[in-house]
């Protein structure tokens, strides 16, 4: 099992407080190095953006993704900076960063290092007690995961005689949180080779600023008349112009947006979700259909929702060579079901149907639609009314998978505010579980908490 939390709320150790960084030699290479012609993509030139506009205030400063967990044993520290190094080297999005030129069409240019200009090393920064580990890393984070003008991510990690906490913070604009899954097996994997395991032969990686270019040039003659608008259009209007809402109060709003929470729940057991599995079969449905399925009715028990409108994550892992490299290799399309009338399977039908018609929704990125629109509207589409996000993955089958309880492995971050709730529907062997970020307030925690309740029971009855 993989766990969201506040890296405050990590349980942590006392030790030693390791750093890797970056070697002299890196340091003068990163100091010399200056932008070639790639740009980002457009969700990276989304974050960077956003980072941009609210230098000063501080408001960004927290937005960075981490990755912990545990590694047994006795640290071998030199073979963990040889990890990373193998690691940064193997991902081109880790080689770089990002600087502002307003000559280019997206306002960033790209800065890279060669493979061989990339190395770490670990230095020894003194001890820190449990209770500092945390607060010490999150600062460290705070300062060092910014992409503007050098690398911006930072490893970490608190070393006691038996055992060892690395952490691995970095800038959203890297990768999507996805990425991280299969980050703890390279990272693992690597590691046991470098102190003397079985050697591991990863599969090539492409590079994802690669994948960036090809995706610019794929929709840069994009208009208002691609079809895709269209299906973005139609959403738009049938849900008073907003980008989907969660089906319960959450006692916040857009303009009014407030510090964000964790939940974590076990949605099903693992046996039951087994159950639902074969019940999904019986039925000629998926099991994915039925888990949306659930919480469209649970949304109109206990909200009386007619219908069912979220933003569903999608990969663009389209060849290969993208299949294991970090990046950005996420996109959302518009889901809108309709959830008035009907039991769990007929549903679960809907939602098929529903998913079929979003496809189309899904041919342009996400962000690039938001630049059409607001070139042709003059408004900010993004930052307009409500919206919802909510995913169903099915992570069994993911290297490291099964090893993620054992190592104690927790995706972390530090805070943020805002007014929506972003939900994912996790199956593992172990348990079918809800991981989801939330206004901290009572209404968004009650609402959140009996809507998937109320759709687990509707899964549970369907064995």
């Amino acid at each position: 099992m993989i766990k969201m939390q506040r890296i405050t709320d990590r349980e942590t150790i006392g030790g030693e407080y390791l750093t890797i960084v970056p070697t002299p030699a890196t340091e003068h290479a990163i100091a010399s190095a200056t932008p070639g012609d790639r740009e980002p993509s457009y969700m990276q030139a989304a974050h960077l953006d956003l980072r941009s506009d609210t230098i000063g205030t501080g408001a960004q400063d927290d937005i960075w993704l981490g990755f912990t967990y545990r590694i047994p044993g006795r640290l071998d520290a030199d073979a963990l900076a040889r990890t990373i190094t193998r690691w940064v080297r193997r991902h081109g999005v880790m080689r770089g960063w990002f600087t502002r030129d307003e000559q280019r069409p997206t306002g960033w240019a790209r800065v890279d290092l060669a493979p061989e200009e990339i190395s770490f090393e670990a230095r020894a920064e003194g001890s820190v007690t449990a209770e500092e580990a945390n607060a010490r890393v999150s600062d460290d984070f705070r300062a060092g995961c910014n992409p503007l003008g050098r690398i911006g991510y930072c490893f970490r990690a608190v070393v006691a005689e038996d055992e060892t906490i690395l952490y691995l913070g970095l800038d959203h604009s890297y990768t999507d949180g996805f990425s991280f899954f299969l980050i703890f097996f390279e990272l693992d994997a690597m590691y046991r080779e470098e102190t003397g395991g079985e050697a591991i032969e990863l599969p090539p990686v492409g590079d994802f600023m690669d994948f960036a270019q090809l995706e610019r040039r794929r929709h840069e003659d994009v208009d208002l008349t691609h079809p895709a608008l269209a299906a973005w259009a139609a959403f738009w209007f049938a849900g008073d112009e907003e980008l989907g809402r969660f089906p319960l109060p959450v006692g916040a709003t857009a303009d009014d947006p407030v510090e964000l929470e964790r939940y974590h729940e076990v949605l099903l057991t693992g046996e039951e979700a087994a159950g639902l599995d074969a019940a999904a079969e019986r039925l000629g449905v998926r099991t994915t259909q039925l888990v949306y399925a659930a919480v469209g009715l649970a949304a109109r028990e206990l909200g009386g929702a007619q219908t069912l409108r979220f933003l569903n994550p999608v990969h663009t892992r389209d060849a290969p060579e993208w299949l294991l490299a970090a990046g950005w290799f996420i996109n959302v399309m518009p889901v809108h079901v309709d959830v008035a009338e009907g039991d769990l399977v007929e549903v679960a039908g809907l939602v098929r149907q529903s998913f079929r018609e979003a496809r189309g929704a899904s041919a342009l990125p996400a962000m690039k639609v938001y630049d059409v629109v607001e070139q042709a509207i003059g408004a900010k589409l993004s930052q307009v009314g409500e919206r919802f996000m909510l995913s169903y993955m099915d992570l069994r089958h993911l290297p490291g998978a099964a090893t993620w309880g054992d190592a104690d492995a927790v995706l972390v971050s530090r805070g943020g505010r805002d007014s929506n709730v972003t939900a994912w529907v996790m199956r593992e062997e172990s348990a079918m579980h809800v991981l989801a970020i939330l206004p901290d307030t009572p209404q968004a925690t009650d609402g959140v908490q009996r809507l998937f309740a109320r759709a687990g029971e509707h899964l549970r009855a369907l064995r």
